[in-house]
């Protein structure tokens, strides 16, 4: 434990030097600006379309994602304070194929969306859930919830759609919640210091503390995951995807990278889904599955929640389960 929080402490020194070197480079650079009389060339830069694009990305991210991480850790934090471990033991079967089923639906008992899901699911987790039903509730809850299921019938107005999206989230998050779930959360959980030791607290003081240290811990991590999402949207041409999309197997590819790049909140993805008109149905459900499951922002909040060894697992077995998955499906539904 000491040695976990001094390697905690020094990290979070670098960060802070890290920071202030740049708030001090920042104040020199407007200075020298200031002082040679070419402030006005600030106004250039920040005029800038690509800048104005990457900074509208940027805080559509942040304001969308702060508030359901928000939910995700409110809930979180209900789920620790409120509801025994035991009843959560007498929800899953101890058998892996029944827990990881069981996990996938569990989104229509808690909904949340892929900015929410790591903070309830790690809770999940450590109130003693097999991990097949941990890791199958985190990649299925932001799809298989009510919520979502909805807005991509609002979006498509097609029943085909919904069952596909619905379908192929429940087959690949189950299918992975079984391959590399270990029987010991200890080797997927990162420990964090969130221990109440004060028993005279209320018990919406204890969930109001709970949710707070989810919320804080997550949200630095938003910043980093939106703002390199925000840079690859920003910078990498749409037009790359579309000229290669013609090819079924490319078709769905493209696809799926799109969506890790884009880093949608998934209950709002499938309207941009749907606007791929020269796409194969296919191709737009795999944009709907992959982002929720591991877009860019996610795959820094995996890290940051969930030992590297693993993410790293998590992260190959997802994107190749996906894309297999798109590819069998292409051959049953067409295109």
């Amino acid at each position: 434990m000491g040695n976990t929080l001094i390697k905690k402490n020094t990290r979070e020194e670098r960060v802070k030097k890290f920071l202030i070197s740049i708030g001090v480079l920042f104040a020199f650079i407007i200075f020298n600006l200031w002082y040679s009389g070419k402030l006005s060339e600030l106004n250039k830069i920040v005029q800038n379309p690509k800048l104005q694009a990457f900074t509208i990305v940027l805080l559509a991210i942040l304001i969308e994602g702060f508030s359901f991480i928000l939910i995700g850790s409110l809930i979180s934090g209900t789920i620790e304070v409120l509801i025994p471990e035991e009843k959560f033991k007498k929800l899953f079967s101890q058998n892996r194929f029944v827990s990881a089923i069981t996990g996938s639906f569990l989104g229509f008992l808690f909904p949340v969306c892929s900015c929410g899901q790591i903070p309830v699911s790690r809770r999940l987790i450590k109130k003693g859930i097999p991990t097949s039903g941990g890791i199958s509730y985190l990649l299925a809850t932001a799809i298989i919830n009510p919520i979502t299921l909805f807005s991509t019938y609002l979006a498509f107005s097609s029943g085909k759609i919904v069952f596909g999206r619905f379908l192929i989230a429940f087959i690949c998050s189950v299918f992975i919640g079984i391959l590399i779930s270990p029987e010991n959360k200890g080797e997927i959980l990162k420990e964090y210091e969130e221990e109440i030791h004060d028993e005279n607290l209320k018990k919406f003081e204890k969930i109001f503390i709970h949710s707070t240290n989810d919320f804080l811990i997550m949200g630095k991590y938003l910043i980093i995951g939106a703002t390199i999402a925000s840079l690859f949207s920003t910078f990498i041409s749409r037009d790359v995807f579309i000229s290669i999309a013609k090819n079924r197997i490319f078709s769905i590819l493209s696809m799926q990278i799109l969506s890790i790049i884009l880093s949608l909140c998934s209950y709002a993805d499938a309207f941009v889904a749907s606007s791929f008109t020269y796409l194969p149905p296919i191709s737009k459900i795999i944009f709907m599955i992959s982002g929720p499951m591991m877009n860019i922002s996610l795959i820094i909040f995996y890290f940051s929640a969930f030992k590297a060894k693993f993410v790293k697992k998590l992260l190959i077995s997802l994107f190749f389960t996906i894309l297999i998955l798109g590819i069998i499906g292409s051959f049953i539904i067409g295109g």
